[in-house]
């Protein structure tokens, strides 16, 4: 019998959702999307979307702007997030994506981002981000000539 996985801190941590595209015909609404937070880049979420009909794309969005997003309005520009205002029911996130001439809006379910978004935090807690950071490899980068 095999003994289950620990994980490592180094581990990201994933999240596969479905995502329901507001402009999409209802039979093309449906896509999967897979969120993922690692602690080498620590401030970021990673965005999925594995369209069938198009190629995979991958949004990286700042992971306090996401957290914000499902207690109120967040971003402006290309990425913004917010909560569904109803009470009733179940809570919903939308996602408004924009990148040149294409915009899409998506929802899905609250709740398990959320649950996910806090176990982030207890990988990475909030004002931690930069401690992880290796600063050194980041200031080389940025001022070697290209």
């Amino acid at each position: 019998m095999s003994q289950p996985r620990t994980r490592r801190p180094e581990d990201p941590l994933t999240l596969d959702v479905t995502l329901h595209n507001l402009f999409a015909p209802p039979q093309d609404a449906s896509v999967p999307c897979r969120f993922t937070f690692g602690a080498t880049a620590p401030f970021s979420v990673r965005l999925d979307l594995m369209t069938p009909s198009a190629p995979h794309v991958t949004w990286v969005i700042g992971r306090d702007l996401l957290s914000r997003g499902t207690e109120e309005l967040s971003g402006e520009a290309d990425v913004r997030i917010w909560p569904s205002r109803r009470h009733d029911d179940t809570p919903f996130l939308y996602l408004r994506l924009e990148r040149a001439d294409v915009l899409a809006a998506f929802m899905t379910e609250q709740a398990p981002i959320r649950e996910w978004l806090a176990k982030t935090y207890e990988v990475v807690p909030m004002g931690g981000e930069s401690d992880l950071v290796d600063w050194d490899t980041l200031v080389h980068a940025l001022a070697s000539p290209r």
